[in-house]
């Protein structure tokens, strides 16, 4: 290759980017005039807009529509069924609807054994939970006060202790297993400050996540 084509062939990968820059400030410029051009709509016409893009995209819109009104009835359902049962409640999060058993509600302190009274609450569950979509992570939660008696040497052991509790009882009433797994948070993921006793009692907890 001569020294001329050489030169030739640099100078023009050396201005390429001229390119790639003209075409990112031309959709900037219109990417802000079609911001201009919504802001000076009236309301009727950005309606108009807005119900075009729902038609457009509602591909996506469905899905999203209908797992929002399974999960409300889901809610719905759970709440009905534990409506007479104090100490319980049922909401939705990012990362599925949220069963919290508060403090003393299934277990004595320091014991991972299900009170008889409690089965009665858990066994409500199970026909909401079979036809429930998605996986369930059963959570143990405690306060940070350290265990001095008793079975269990450390709040880590407790708080897993009790969620494989929860899961044994659904095992036995026909709730698939591979649906579920479990874990045990000690005092590590707070929900309110441990410098108070209400603090401590709502810390102390039971969460069942039914998965998106």
């Amino acid at each position: 290759m001569s020294k001329r084509a050489k030169k030739e062939e640099e100078h023009e990968n050396h201005e390429r980017w001229l390119v790639s820059y003209a075409d990112f400030i031309t959709l900037l410029f219109t990417f802000f005039a079609a911001l201009y051009a919504l802001s000076s709509l009236d309301k009727a016409k950005a309606e108009k807009i807005s119900g075009s893009l729902r038609q457009a995209f509602k591909v996506i819109e469905a899905p999203v529509l209908v797992y929002e009104e399974k999960t409300r009835a889901l809610v719905d359902d759970i709440r009905d069924k534990i409506k007479d049962v104090n100490g319980i409640s049922a909401k939705t999060e990012p990362r599925g609807v949220i069963v919290t058993f508060a403090d003393g509600v299934l277990f004595d302190s320091g014991s991972a054994d299900i009170k008889k009274e409690a089965e009665i609450i858990l066994d409500k569950l199970p026909p909401v939970l079979s036809s429930a979509p998605g996986k369930i992570l059963i959570e143990g939660h405690t306060d940070n006060v350290p265990l001095s008696r008793g079975k269990y040497t450390s709040n880590w052991e407790l708080s897993t202790a009790r969620a494989s509790s929860i899961l044994n009882f659904f095992i036995t009433k026909g709730l698939d297993p591979n649906r579920f797994s479990i874990a045990g948070y000690a005092e590590y993921r707070p929900v309110a400050l441990n410098d108070t006793e209400e603090g401590k009692a709502k810390n102390r907890r039971v969460e069942l996540i039914i998965g998106n």
